[in-house]
């Protein structure tokens, strides 16, 4: 059982489930929205590829008849905590190419695929639980909390925000217009001229892997493989979700196991840090290679 909270200038609010005080986030929606049946439809396929955020109720607004309001479960962004290591990246791109690829394959274009349109379930890393606002604290705010490594850890990551979203019937064309969305540098967008949805998610995601991660880390020259065909400007020359998910496949055969452990290293780093930080690195994976050894 869930009490209606009221809403005033927020769009999202946490919440506690009566039933057993699970921490859950409330959305605010229109009713005439594409957002309810598309999240409703993706949550009744239980997939490990369905990387959509579960819905766990529907509940009518206590103020305006036109609006609802949907409950999810409560999710950190997707970089709280920052990943440490190549492998946290590794394993989030995984993620979200599978994620496209399935909802793809149902039909379903995001059409707002940014960083902070997605979200972590992050329990395994908070296992005392954190503030729903100040995330960096404990519930009852009275000290900083501490994540547990991600490493060996289960996080699942997920799209969020489907207010954008479009599902296509079997057979049509995956053509829209509208000058929307987070990500404002994909080529083709235009408020009256008729688009490829599915071709703006893939470059927007293949430009979130490349700002985000390429850009920004040294060490990851092995995404640009995934990225340039992905971000290239004729939405034509971009490949599918499917094909982009058999080259990931491919690029991921192709890394070393030691890396996947290996720091990740911003390029603004200075150079002094850098190497005191590449040596600590060095360090550890000389510990755990004799670990291994040693059994």
């Amino acid at each position: 059982m869930l009490k209606a909270p009221s809403f005033k200038k927020y769009q999202v609010i946490d919440a506690r489930r009566q039933e057993d005080n699970k921490l859950v986030a409330i959305k605010r929606f229109r009713t005439d929205s594409q957002e309810l049946p598309i999240v409703q439809f993706l949550s009744t396929l239980k997939d490990d590829m369905n990387h959509a955020v579960p819905l766990l109720a529907v509940l009518p607004d206590p103020i305006e008849d036109s609006m609802a309001l949907l409950v999810m479960p409560f999710l950190r962004p997707c970089n709280n905590p920052d990943f440490a290591i190549i492998g946290e990246v590794v394993d989030f791109i995984d993620q979200m190419v599978e994620g496209l690829v399935f909802l793809h394959r149902h039909r379903i274009a995001h059409r707002d695929i940014a960083f902070a349109n997605i979200m972590m379930d992050a329990r395994a890393l908070y296992p005392d639980g954190h503030h729903p606002v100040r995330l960096r604290h404990s519930e009852d705010l009275l000290q900083v909390v501490t994540p547990l490594s991600r490493q060996g850890r289960m996080i699942k990551y997920y799209y969020v925000d489907f207010g954008l979203a479009v599902r296509f019937p079997e057979g049509a064309p995956p053509y829209v217009v509208g000058d929307v969305g987070r990500d404002a540098e994909v080529p083709e967008l235009s408020p009256d001229v008729p688009y490829d949805a599915f071709k703006v998610d893939i470059f927007a995601l293949g430009n979130l892997f490349s700002k985000q991660f390429e850009q920004r880390y040294n060490s990851m020259e092995f995404l640009h493989r995934l990225i340039e065909p992905m971000t290239r400007e004729e939405p034509q020359k971009r490949p599918s979700a499917e094909d982009v998910f058999r080259e990931w496949k491919n690029i991921r055969a192709d890394l070393d196991e030691p890396l996947f452990r290996w720091r990740l290293g911003p390029k603004s780093e200075p150079a002094i840090e850098r190497m005191v930080k590449d040596t600590v690195a060095v360090a550890r994976e000389g510990v755990y290679r004799l670990r291994q050894f040693v059994g």
